[in-house]
């Protein structure tokens, strides 16, 4: 170990405590995927806002190109959202923290280290996504923030053991049943907390410009799993950390993520604006 480095103990995919190392200057590892048809949106909007926000804060990046993915909720958009849960335990092993950011999210500030929100006896923190129309309230996984101990491995083994879930939300549907959540209708209308399990206690739970809904511009041919109207009435904040474009097409994403990624751009080099 040379002069300067810390030492830590690692915890690997098995839960073992192994004496370790993190990554030198490394501070957690944004984790993020996208199959063919996710794949433009994430390199070309998603990836640079992330790679900004990582350069700021000492983050890695690591972003994945899946071989197959789907449309909506097909069995190949399932299948490739739940190769989030496969990343993220490889990202624990190696790194302090990992912070997925699903493909269709815009890290809009870099003002703020994302580590600062999670309390220290938390292994874990996520948006709480409330939907008046659909009488629900849930966590979202699009943006979910772990941190690597034991609490946060056993908790992905029981997300695992839930297996996917019936209805738009693989991995999502299975974090619910993990957590002990009561997911009301198979479409998750009515989803509420439930009786709670083991691991409800050490969750905490981001605020919600860290995982915040696109609301504009939504039309029913551009959209699945809800409608347009369940998009009203959602918490926002004026300037979102992270804001997250959900329930569209792969091409309505791109135009609309296109046109925000545009405006940040703008902004930052306007006269007298700090760009981070």
């Amino acid at each position: 170990m040379t002069a300067g480095e810390e030492r830590h103990d690692c915890v690997d995919a098995r839960n073992r405590v192994i004496p370790g190392q993190w990554p030198a200057g490394r501070r957690g590892v944004l984790v993020t995927a996208a199959g063919p048809q996710m794949r433009a949106v994430l390199h070309d909007l998603a990836l640079p806002t992330f790679r900004r926000y990582a350069v700021r804060w000492g983050y890695a990046v690591h972003a994945e190109d899946l071989p197959a993915d789907g449309v909506g909720a097909d069995a190949g958009a399932q299948r490739a959202k739940w190769a989030k849960l496969r990343l993220l335990r490889a990202a624990l092993a190696s790194f302090p923290l990992a912070l997925w950011l699903d493909a269709d999210v815009l890290l809009c500030r870099d003002d703020e280290d994302v580590a600062a929100q999670l309390h220290p006896a938390h292994f874990q923190a996520l948006v709480l996504e409330h939907v008046p129309y659909e009488h629900r309230v849930n966590p979202n996984t699009g943006v979910w923030l772990m941190r690597s101990c034991p609490a946060a491995f056993a908790f992905l083994d029981a997300v695992e053991a839930a297996g996917p879930q019936p209805g738009p939300w693989a991995d999502q549907g299975a974090v619910l049943a993990a957590l002990g959540w009561d997911r009301g209708e198979e479409a998750y209308r009515w989803a509420r907390p439930g009786r709670g399990s083991r691991f409800l206690d050490g969750t905490g739970w981001l605020p919600v410009g860290w995982n915040q809904p696109f609301l504009g511009g939504r039309s029913e041919p551009e959209l699945f799993n809800s409608s347009a109207e369940s998009y009203v009435g959602r918490p926002t904040v004026v300037d979102p950390h992270a804001v997250h474009f959900m329930g569209m097409t792969p091409a309505a994403r791109y135009r609309h993520m296109s046109a925000v990624a545009r405006s940040l751009l703008a902004a930052q080099a306007a006269p007298g604006c700090d760009a981070g």
